[in-house]
């Protein structure tokens, strides 16, 4: 051979190697199909997804692959329709399909492929060079996602909750369900504002604008629309989703609680009702005092033991004043029994405080002294019988308290504050018992949590309920060894969208 001859040689060859390294580095598979549909030669990223060795995959035709490849649907894709044959028969391109392959190992790949034509010297069709991407882990990836967003779609489905996607500005993109009454069109991109109670709307927005604003999760309890069309309570919570520091949408979760408002009532009612049981001997006593002097005084004016008009006029105004008496103490047990459901109206804390003491007093006074300082202080919205109720409680539950305490050190301290800027009304009821330790403190509002051995752990809880719903809270301050502190703040006006704003809203 010339030199000439062998430096054409050495060209081609270099040529070959330069070609084959370039085949090496290229990111995904290339695979060289003759014009008779065999394989001649693979780089080692598509024999890496087609799980085959290089002796393994230059002895098949396209054809081989037939029973091995799917759709994304999971439906067979025959060979014929491979953009490889497809060239073959038509000598263009074709592609890109998604295709399944699964391995000899059984495991399946899935990419991208594409073909072209490879033409000979004299521009005749010669085979094809198909490329391919492998997206197995893309594809992984999206089927957990669509797995996962199924197994949600489901619970949510399924939840007694509504969950609810809004956009920031509340309109529905998406709920788990509809009410019997609602189509799902009537509902989707509808403001989630218009499924609330007007008189409550004012809350509920501010709470969402809240909760898009501060990007925290807010929570509330409002009326909305329920089954056949009635207004019933919710708990809802509003979850801002933020995406690149941005809310972009929040979650909304709502659950019917109607029942379990329904539910606390009839405990707040039995508790009342206990509330008087504990109190009736004691109320008994005090009725039967001025009871007695009433029908002493009686029997001496009927009996004619005098006809002294001057005595037997003073034996009647000492009847009567008795008789007040009772009629007080009678007053004072209606307003402590009277059923619940009230609306919210402004009432003299300071009046409810001396009530709860009246009834309370002879159960208080065999354990412990109590100071009064009830400075004056504007009228509080609340209900007058629910608020008994809560002082009642306390002031019954700071005696006890002290039940372990010498005689001289049990004092009850009783004081009302006004906080002008907030305006709120404190009542203040403190005692000089043992104390709650920390760990306890957090638990004393759980229902059926108690440290008593005959309680049952549900007076806190419902006290701190009928403060709440009346618009206010109830604090607690307590220092072991020296005693425990509840504070009852109760609002003195009618704030727009406060729990208390709407002179309709019930107890019960």
């Amino acid at each position: 051979m010339t030199t000439e001859g062998l430096n054409h040689v050495q060209t081609l060859h270099e040529g070959e190697e330069l070609v084959r390294r370039i085949l090496d580095a290229v990111p995904g598979g290339v695979v060289h199909v003759a014009k008779d549909g065999s394989i001649r030669a693979a780089n080692p990223d598509g024999l890496r997804i087609l799980g085959l060795r290089f002796d393994e995959l230059t002895k098949r035709f396209i054809s081989d692959f037939d029973p091995e490849t799917i759709r994304e649907d999971g439906s067979p894709f025959p060979a014929v329709e491979y953009p490889v044959a497809i060239v073959l028969a038509t000598g263009k391109a074709a592609g890109p399909v998604t295709l399944g392959v699964r391995k000899p190992s059984g495991e399946l790949s899935w990419a991208v492929f594409r073909a072209e034509p490879v033409l000979d010297a004299q521009g005749a069709l010669a085979g094809a060079v198909v490329t391919f991407l492998d997206i197995t882990e893309r594809k992984r990836i999206e089927e957990e996602r669509k797995r996962s967003e199924q197994r949600w779609r489901v619970l949510a489905e399924n939840l007694p909750d509504f969950v609810l996607m809004c956009t920031v500005d509340a309109r529905i993109l998406f709920i788990n369900r509809v009410l019997p009454q609602f189509a799902m069109e009537r509902v989707l991109n509808v403001s989630a504002y218009d499924f609330v109670d007007p008189s409550m709307l004012d809350d509920y927005r501010q709470k969402y604008e809240q909760a898009v604003s501060t990007q925290k999760t807010a929570r509330l309890e409002s009326r909305g629309i329920g089954p056949e069309g009635k207004w019933v309570w919710y708990d809802t919570q509003l979850v801002p989703i933020v995406e690149a520091g941005i809310v972009t949408s929040v979650l909304v979760v709502a659950h019917d609680m109607t029942e379990r408002r329904q539910m606390l009532a009839s405990l707040a009612e039995k508790e009342r009702l206990a509330s008087v049981g504990m109190l009736a001997a004691s109320v008994a006593h005090e009725i039967m005092n001025p009871l007695t002097y009433v029908l002493a005084n009686l029997d001496f004016v009927v009996g004619g033991r005098t006809d002294d008009s001057t005595r037997n006029t003073k034996a009647l105004v000492e009847a009567r004043e008795g008789a007040r008496r009772m009629q007080q103490i009678v007053w004072d047990l209606r307003a402590l029994g009277r059923a619940g459901g009230e609306e919210l109206f402004y009432v003299d804390a300071r009046s409810v405080l001396e009530i709860a003491l009246r009834l309370s007093g002879p159960e208080v006074a065999r354990t412990a002294s109590v100071v009064l300082e009830l400075d004056e202080v504007p009228c509080v919205l609340a209900s007058e019988s629910r608020l008994c109720q809560v002082f009642i409680n306390l002031l019954v539950n700071a005696a006890q308290a002290m039940e372990s305490r010498d005689p001289g050190d049990r004092e009850i301290r009783v004081k009302t504050r006004h906080d002008e800027d907030a305006s709120l009304v404190g009542i203040d009821v403190a005692d000089t018992g043992e104390g709650i330790p920390h760990e306890r403190l957090s638990r004393i509002f759980e229902p059926f949590y108690t440290t008593k051995r005959a309680g049952t752990g549900l007076g806190l809880s419902i006290c701190r309920d009928i403060v709440e719903r009346m618009g206010g809270r109830i604090d607690v301050a307590s220092k072991v060894g020296s005693g425990t502190t509840f504070t009852v703040w109760l609002s003195t006006s009618r704030v727009a969208g406060s729990t208390a704003s709407s002179s309709a809203l019930q107890l019960g």
